[in-house]
């Protein structure tokens, strides 16, 4: 990749790269993903907004009040590893500029998309533009206390996380109402360092937003690295902290 790809070029290069194997190292954003659609009620068009592989979508796509769910992300090998399925439409895009009319979308929500955005304001404004009157956003994001653990040695460039405050801004600003924001603890473990990073790397959450030129390499850096995770430990394996934000909110 140029080294003068964008910030958004590279995240869905990422992920178009992560695509193959990201299924089966996403359990805790599918058990993330599992809470947020339990308070999702869905009903007639459907967007969600960095779809994946759509998993989180066939299974909206399923409730009979729903007319199409459409499946937006930027990577191209995430939406070409899409489920077929006669209710739900892959749509190409930018979350800050989605391409859909005014007013076509009844519900929107998002597992662990928003958070790569560039502009919090740019996002729930855009996403409030496609939204009827009335329609409801559902999302979760990780916050600011997730992979804290990952930051502690100074070795990881790990991407900072906004808190509730910045978001329920963004969305009050964009003409939200009812913002509700909850937020909980979730933790996966892993047997080693290298599997853990691995997990990282295979859902597309390693790009940091810093220059990649900062990212230390070697084989010295990797026995810190290893050292500083391995203090860490807990009996069940090295901890993956994530804070996670779960917010529902309704276009006023």
């Amino acid at each position: 990749m140029s080294r003068f790809a964008t910030r958004k070029e590279e995240i869905a290069a990422r992920f178009s790269q992560a695509a193959a194997g990201y299924a089966s190292h996403a359990d805790l954003q599918a058990a993330i993903a599992d809470a947020l659609l339990e308070a999702l009620a869905p009903v007639g068009v459907v967007l969600d907004i960095g779809c994946g592989r759509g998993r989180e979508s066939l299974l909206v796509s399923a409730n009979p009040a729903v007319e199409k769910v459409v499946a937006l992300d930027m990577a191209p090998a995430m939406l070409e590893a899409l489920p077929a399925s006669a209710r739900l439409v892959p749509l190409p895009g930018d979350m800050e500029a989605i391409p859909l009319p005014d007013q076509s979308v009844d519900v929107a929500f998002s597992n662990f998309a928003l958070q790569w955005c560039e502009s919090r304001d740019a996002v729930a404004m855009e996403i409030a533009r496609v939204l009827k009157p009335e329609g409801r956003l559902l999302f979760s994001v990780p916050g600011p206390l997730s992979l804290a653990a990952l930051r502690t040695s100074g070795l990881l460039h790990v991407n900072e996380f906004a808190s509730a405050q910045d978001w329920a801004v963004a969305l009050m600003m964009a003409g939200f109402a009812d913002c509700d924001f909850v937020q909980k603890d979730y933790v996966a473990h892993f047997p080693t360092a290298r599997e853990l990073l691995g997990a990282l790397k295979a859902i597309g959450a390693n790009t940091a937003d810093v220059p990649r030129e900062n990212h230390l390499r070697g084989k010295q850096w990797w026995q810190q690295v290893q050292a500083a995770l391995e203090e860490q430990r807990q009996p069940q394996g090295l901890p993956l902290h994530y804070d996670v934000i779960f917010v529902s909110a309704r276009l006023g």
